[in-house]
């Protein structure tokens, strides 16, 4: 599984610039690079218009949302039938295709445990192709969405840092969305780098507004933004899901320092025996040994177990083709009721 990048070193430091800030300014970025701001305008078009790079809107970290992974078996010959279904829903915001005797994972949220029960249940009968489906509740997430991939000095880092840094996203706590909230947000989702104008002329407010409910959001952690890229040519081709068991007392601590690794993408602790989730991002799969001793070496940290990405389908609303590219976009609206619609029956 390894793979040397097709992204050149400017074409890095840009997305780790964004990774940093996902709506810094070419004006900011390109004096912080060492470029003028009209190259890496120019540089982050053609990486967004070929689906190699994209930015999206994602709840904030007091945000109020329940979430659960949902380990499925399908039958023989339907693997990829019920990737894609799962893939159509607006409350499934992630779908890998794994190893192991559980053949897809999915993410899934909603804003209360009503409706995520309603998911829970919809979804078996709703999609067919499924034999077996395990569900995993979560509880707090400890990974954040600003993903680092080592490109920048601490001094450019702090030119393109707006504000302090994010705090981490807990499920179970935050404030609701207004319908405002919600209609910004899914404005948001296919280009998280959109203009206030563009975005004041879609919802039929000024500017001025759009800027000042924006900015509003962020500050109240109720918003933030996410970056993300194909992973091949990013030179991170080899992703992990592993689950994890901790202490009563060390879960917290263990997904912390965890959720903190450059590697992890997800760490969600969840009910269950097996208490942490995790999702990790390698060069190449033969560093999964060190990554897990240094796992085993946290205090009463076991790993249960370890399946391989054999290809994600969906990130973060991002349809995915086999090279990982973004071909698609199911926003991920979490706030829509729970319908058979929109589970995919039709009615």
């Amino acid at each position: 599984m390894g793979r040397e990048a097709d992204f050149d070193e400017v074409d890095v430091s840009i997305l780790d610039a964004m990774h940093v800030n996902p709506r810094v300014s070419f004006e900011t970025l390109g004096p912080a690079l060492g470029l003028s701001p009209a190259t890496v305008s120019r540089r982050w078009q053609r990486l967004s218009a070929s689906g190699l790079a994209w930015v999206s809107s994602v709840p904030g970290p007091q945000a109020a949302l329940v979430g659960a992974v949902l380990e499925i078996a399908a039958v023989p010959g339907r693997t990829d039938t019920v990737a894609r279904a799962l893939s159509g829903i607006p409350h499934v915001v992630s779908v890998y295709l794994t190893s192991g005797d559980h053949d897809v994972a999915a993410l899934v949220l909603a804003t209360d445990m009503r409706e995520l029960t309603t998911l829970l249940f919809g979804i078996p009968a709703a999609i067919d192709g499924l034999a077996k489906v395990r569900t995993h509740i979560g509880i707090v997430w400890y990974s954040d969405v600003h993903w680092r991939l080592g490109a920048l000095s601490a001094g450019e880092e702090r030119t393109v840092r707006d504000g302090e840094p994010p705090g981490k996203p807990a499920l179970n706590r935050g404030q609701a969305y207004t319908e405002s909230d919600r209609a910004l947000f899914l404005a948001l989702q296919p280009d998280g780098r959109a203009r206030y104008r563009d975005l004041g002329e879609r919802l039929g407010v000024p500017e001025h507004v759009v800027r000042r409910r924006m900015a509003a959001l962020v500050r109240r952690g109720m918003l933030a933004f996410r970056t993300d890229f194909a992973r091949w040519e990013g030179g991170w081709p080899a992703q992990v899901i592993l689950w994890l068991s901790a202490s009563g007392d060390g879960l917290h601590e263990a997904g912390r320092e965890i959720g903190g690794w450059r590697e992890a993408r997800i760490c969600l602790s969840v009910v269950g025996m097996a208490n942490l989730f995790v999702v990790v991002q390698l060069h190449r799969l033969a560093e999964l040994g060190e990554l897990l001793a240094r796992i085993r070496s946290l205090p009463e940290v076991t790993v249960v177990d370890q399946r391989v990405v054999l290809r994600p389908v969906k990130s973060w609303g991002r349809l995915l083709d086999g090279d990982g590219h973004a071909a698609g976009l199911v926003p991920a609206d979490l706030w829509t009721p729970v319908t058979p619609e929109n589970l995919g029956t039709g009615g």
